[in-house]
């Protein structure tokens, strides 16, 4: 296998049907934590690797010739996972991911947060309509609520009993401006996470526009990442020069 990219992005997708295209032996593999992921060029293997050992037994039994992390920034066991593997086995790793948000001239206004606990002990001295763009995993953090205005964005419904007042918006982005005016239309409160990308998406576009509060949840600690871009094309050129430069040994 010339190439293992770890998927669950736009990012990711763009990537492999490049590298599809391009006849490069490619597998995407993705976690499957959604009921209906979005379809995906070339091979595809679902589910996890079994942590550490399980991923440097994967990179040595498939031959793998490198690796792109290409998981979202909030992936933070597999960012991990996949460093010390790709270490362990030395086979060449990058980071394709979107720049945090954190140092946009917007995110001054914004309060940042370190977890969604408190992220939802924040929200509590807020009255007023609560938006949630965190996905179902973390619903569990903002039960604390209770009954609130509350919309809940999510692509697979949360598994949880949810507080009267809430109300849960399955759907998959991107979103264009006008789509996300009519989400936010009386929120007083907006909660997200540093999803991150050059410049704020739809809804913190319409955050600001509107003067609705923004809870923005941090990323965790990232590994000290050798090779890491932000756009597909330089993904490309990294694993060009790889398979230029023959396969490891």
């Amino acid at each position: 296998m010339d190439v293992l990219v770890l998927g669950g992005t736009g990012l990711a997708g763009k990537l492999s049907a490049r590298l599809v295209e391009q006849q490069v032996d490619v597998v995407t593999s993705i976690a499957g934590r959604t009921t209906a992921p979005s379809r995906l060029p070339g091979k595809v293997r679902v589910g996890g690797f079994g942590g550490v050992d399980g991923l440097r037994t994967f990179l040595r039994t498939e031959n793998v010739g490198s690796v792109v992390d290409a998981t979202h920034a909030f992936a933070t066991t597999m960012h991990w996972h996949a460093f010390q593997a790709c270490q362990a086995e030395n086979v060449p790793l990058l980071r394709l991911g979107r720049p945090s948000w954190h140092d946009l001239p917007e995110a001054a206004s914004w309060t940042w947060v370190a977890d969604h606990d408190e992220a939802a002990r924040v929200v509590t001295g807020i009255p007023g309509r609560v938006v949630l763009t965190v996905g179902r995993q973390p619903t569990a953090h903002y039960l604390s609520l209770g009954e609130r205005d509350l919309l809940l964005r999510c692509v697979d419904s949360p598994a949880e009993e949810l507080p009267d007042g809430w109300v849960v918006r399955r759907e998959r982005g991107p979103f264009t401006v006008d789509h996300e005016r009519a989400a936010l239309a009386g929120a007083s409160v907006l909660v997200s996470k540093d999803s991150g990308g050059v410049k704020p998406d739809a809804k913190l576009v319409v955050a600001a526009e509107s003067g609705i509060r923004v809870v923005m949840i941090s990323r965790g600690a990232q590994p000290a990442w050798d090779d890491e871009v932000s756009g597909v094309g330089d993904a490309e050129a990294w694993i060009r020069a790889r398979l230029a430069g023959g396969r490891r040994p």
